[in-house]
This record gives structure tokens, sequence and C-alpha cells, in this order.
């Protein structure tokens, strides 16, 4: 498998690259488009008669992509006249007694040409030996790679564009999380003020409220709606998305889809935990830009 040996790892899974060279007596055109896919689906174009090496252009291009839809284009032209083409004499002979006799029997006035005859198929045959093929897959080979190398250049600037993005994601997070955090810190005198308010609601002001039951309520009431676990682990959530992100891992998209679910879930749990209308508006805040990694991330390999 293909690995640039350090650096900024992080590929997108667009890519594209083109390269037409000459090696021998070949003139070798290869193409190869890559899109996000979840899995690895290979498509190739090959002429007919070098279908023979589809199989070995789709092994050569797995150790470059793991992931995703890759199409790959191949045009390969002879520049010299070789001894490619065989003629198969006794069968254009056959075919040509065939039409002689439907033309006598019908009575046709119309001519048996040579553009009649040579439509139709094995008539004409290219033949390729195993020293040329070999030959041929040779260079067909040094270009496939050259151009490999040319898409994974481009997904990896694409990956420095996704890389700045998400970090200014993970920032806005960051905030979310923080301004969560000091509202957290304030559920207590939250929920006294609002079950004070709600008893008054209830009671005859003359009846007075028993003060030590109150607060027992108020611990009982914000135990329920604490999420203090849940602010940590978005915070480690959202540290262990940096790490990854700026790993040498080859393949990160996977791990990186895994966070972002893991973060929704957090800002979830702590939108129907709280009742704080500062703390509802962070949660959902929060799963909004969440959601907006999960797009981006699809595309990262």
């Amino acid at each position: 498998m293909y690995n640039n040996n350090g650096g900024d790892n992080m590929r997108s899974m667009t890519g594209y690259g083109r390269i037409e060279k000459i090696i021998d007596n070949y003139n070798y055109s290869v193409e190869i488009k890559s899109l996000n896919g979840k899995y690895m689906n290979l498509k190739t174009s090959l002429s007919g008669i070098f279908s023979s090496l589809e199989l070995k252009v789709q092994e050569l291009l797995k150790t470059f992509f793991s992931r995703g839809n890759v199409n790959i284009f191949i045009d390969i032209r002879f520049i010299n006249a070789d001894d490619f083409v065989e003629l198969d004499s006794g069968l254009i002979k056959s075919y040509y007694a065939a039409l002689t006799k439907i033309k006598e029997e019908l009575s046709l006035e119309e001519n048996i040409t040579l553009d009649l005859l040579t439509k139709f198929r094995d008539v004409i045959k290219i033949k390729i030996d195993d020293e040329k093929a070999e030959e041929i897959w040779k260079g067909l080979t040094e270009v496939i790679k050259e151009t490999a190398h040319k898409v994974i250049e481009f997904q990896e600037n694409e990956g420095k564009n996704l890389k700045a993005v998400l970090n200014d994601y993970l920032d806005k997070l960051e905030t979310y999380v923080s301004d969560i955090e000091k509202e957290s810190f304030k559920i207590k005198d939250f929920y006294r003020e609002k079950l004070k308010n709600d008893i008054k609601s209830i009671l005859s002001p003359e009846i007075e409220t028993d003060a030590g039951r109150l607060e027992t309520e108020v611990a009982v009431i914000a135990q329920r709606a604490d999420i203090s676990e849940e602010i940590e682990r978005l915070k480690i959530h959202i540290s262990r998305f940096r790490e990854v992100m700026n790993s040498k891992d080859e393949s990160v998209g996977q791990q990186l889809d895994f966070l972002a679910q893991e973060m929704h879930r957090e800002f979830n749990t702590i939108g129907s935990k709280s009742k704080n209308i500062i703390i509802t508006d962070g949660s959902v805040d929060g799963r909004i830009v969440v959601n907006k990694i999960k797009e981006q991330v699809q595309n990262i390999y």
C-alpha cells in the first residue's frame, strides 16, 4: 500500500491526474479520477485488445488506493508499424464464396467489396505475443504509477484544505463547550430559583418553604442534569480529532467519522439533560457544526 513516509498525510478522496508518455514503441495515455466512497470501487476503461491487462491494472491501483470510487482510462497506441495484424485468409475466402453464392442465387447486382468483407468479425485479428505483451505492461506500469502519484498529490492538497476547514469547525466546538461548561457551574442556582418559583406558583404565600427539603430536591434535580461527564468527553473527542488529523496514519477518514458521531451523541445528551436555555442553545449549535464536520469527513481518506 502506498505511503508517503511522513509529512501531511491526510488525503481527500477527490483527485485527478493525467499523463501521456511515449515509451519504446508505444504511446501511453492514462487518466485517473477518484471520488469519495465508503468502499473501494474500481472501474477500468481499456480497449479490447488489451483487456487481458485489466486485472493487472486493478491490482496495481489497489497498491495506491484503498477507498473511494476510482476510474482509470487507458489508451495505448502503436507508434511504428509492427507485425501485430494477422489476416485469416481462409475465413475471408469462405465469406467471399458465401456472399458470391447469395448474389448469384438472388440475382443481386451489388459488388462484394473489401469494405464489406472486413466488417466480418475475426477476419482481421490483432496478435500480441507474450514478449510484446510484457513489454507493453512494463511501460503501462510506469505510466500508471506516475499518474497515481499525481492523483495522490492532488488528494493531499485537497486534504490540506479540508484540514483548515475542520480546524475552524473544531475551534467553534471548543468555544461552545467552554460556554456550556461555564453555564453548567450555575446549574444548582438555576434549579433552586426555578424550583422556588414553581413552589410559589402552587402554594399560598403564607406557607413557608422548608429550606432543607428544598436543597435536597435541588441536589437531586442537579444530579440528574449534571453534564460534567459529557463535557469532559467532548473535550477528549475534540483533542483526539485533532491528533488523528495530524497523524501519519494512511487512512483517517473512518476514525474521524466515528469521533464526529461520538461528539454528536454528547451534544445530544447535553441538550436532553438540561433545561437551561444557554446550555440547550449551545448543544444545538454544537450539533449543527458536528453535522458540517461529518459532511466534510465523508471525503477524507
